[in-house]
């Protein structure tokens, strides 16, 4: 402060008219401050009151995201259900073929007849990103005999050129990577009873011919290059298969492609016998249970998987390593790389909550638990890789078309578009051996 500001202030408090005008201002403050405080309060009040209501008055749609807008599009205009219900029996059938193909699509032509009451013939080919190819027919005659016996024709020829496979065993390394081409072709038939509503008995039997060459990818060593014959059995040499056996399915889900209720419990047992070199004869046995529980309408549902595939191999016989079971990928273990672990047994748990959010969309949190192992005694909960993760599963007319699972293991995390459940309705036989 100068000295000239405090000579003033000085003088003012030496000078009674000037102390009197000071603490009259002071008092004068005082009185009226809190009257104006409040009555600014009050303004406020009424001024937010009055938003409100105008808002009431004239109500304003809110608008949606681009998210929302682009899903609601292909809703309102169903440009999915277009795609995939085909034209004339044509249609685009998406996905099919093994994880880590690449995007799938191809032309399919399916034609329905009312001959042996009611039989559906499809034929198809589908072609992936990574150069994958599919070839198919077949033939499904579902109602004959009023519907208490089934028959089913399958061909198919596949031609996958970088299958992974990181070695034998539970322990195997991630850095082990590698990769080989499976070509096969395979001519089956199935023959199915129903004795009682929700069961079904029947035996298959089909030819198997297999190639294995060196894998194509480029970015990882071929198989052939990293791992001998003591470790991936019949790489260096292939056969064909004869394969045959029974099955039992107990089936009351109540509905076949999104079930919320119910049971489906497979149980089947297949012979393979070498025709070529007679060092690769084993059986197979696969035994699955698929459980639902719906509630609130069937909004929101527990569901809740168990699979395991055991196999045994004669004396001086063995397995040959791309027909061993597999755990890893986006039908078991989610968090896991496709085909992470191959050995001559499996065992998978999975479980999901899921919740409908919108026609065209539900979503899912699940858990999957699973592993491989040498020796059928070693069938039990210990050892067991995990993961965890969250699911968008995407609708037409109600009924699943494609799923989004994001997944995170102790390797990492993965990510999984594709075109069917994660409790896919495998179908019963020697056409489903092996899974890949």
């Amino acid at each position: 402060m100068s000295s000239h500001q405090s000579n003033q202030s000085n003088q003012g408090f030496d000078e009674p008219g000037r102390t009197l005008q000071f603490w009259s201002r002071v008092f004068l403050a005082l009185v009226f401050l809190p009257t104006s405080v409040s009555w600014g309060q009050e303004t406020r009040t009424a001024e937010i009151e009055r938003q409100r209501a105008e808002k009431a008055a004239n109500p304003q749609p809110e608008k949606p995201d681009k998210t929302e807008k682009t899903i609601r599009f292909v809703d309102d205009h169903q440009i999915v259900e277009r795609l995939s219900t085909g034209y004339y029996g044509w249609n685009v059938r998406f996905g099919g073929l093994p994880q880590r193909s690449g995007f799938a699509l191809g032309p399919e032509y399916k034609l329905q007849s009312d001959f042996l009451g009611g039989n559906t013939f499809r034929v198809g080919a589908q072609l992936s990103t990574k150069l994958y190819e599919k070839y198919y027919a077949n033939w499904e005659v579902p109602h004959v005999a009023r519907d208490h016996i089934s028959v089913d024709f399958n061909a198919a020829h596949r031609n996958y050129t970088q299958v992974d496979y990181f070695g034998p065993g539970p322990d195997s390394s991630e850095d082990a990577r590698t990769d080989y081409r499976l070509e096969d072709t395979s001519l089956d038939a199935l023959v199915g009873i129903k004795p009682a509503k929700h069961v079904q008995l029947g035996g298959a039997a089909g030819y198997l011919w297999v190639n294995v060459g060196p894998g194509t990818s480029g970015s990882v060593p071929s198989t052939d290059q990293v791992f001998p014959p003591s470790l991936a059995p019949g790489i260096d040499r292939q056969t064909d298969f004869l394969r045959y056996g029974p099955y039992v399915q107990v089936d009351y889900l109540d509905s076949s492609v999104k079930p919320a209720n119910g049971g489906l419990y497979t149980f089947q047992y297949i012979w393979y016998e070498d025709q070529k070199l007679g060092g690769y004869d084993f059986q197979r046995m696969d035994a699955e249970i698929q459980q639902y529980f719906g509630f609130f309408n069937n909004t929101r549902v527990l569901a809740f998987g168990a699979r395991t595939t055991l196999t045994t191999a004669g004396r001086g016989q063995v397995i040959p390593f791309y027909m061993q079971p597999t755990v890893g990928g986006s039908n078991d273990l989610r968090g896991f790389p496709a085909f992470r672990f191959y050995d001559n047994n499996s065992f998978v748990l999975n479980g999901e909550y899921r919740w409908h959010v919108m026609s065209l969309l539900d979503m899912a949190v699940f858990a999957d638990a699973g592993k491989v192992f040498p020796r059928r005694g070693e069938l039990n909960f210990g050892n067991l890789q995990v993961d965890g993760g969250v699911g968008f599963r995407f609708n037409v007319k109600g009924q699943p078309f494609m799923r989004v699972d994001i997944a995170a293991g102790n390797e990492g995390v993965q990510v999984w578009l594709k075109f069917n459940q994660i409790f896919a309705r495998q179908p019963a036989g020697t056409a489903a051996q092996p899974i890949r």
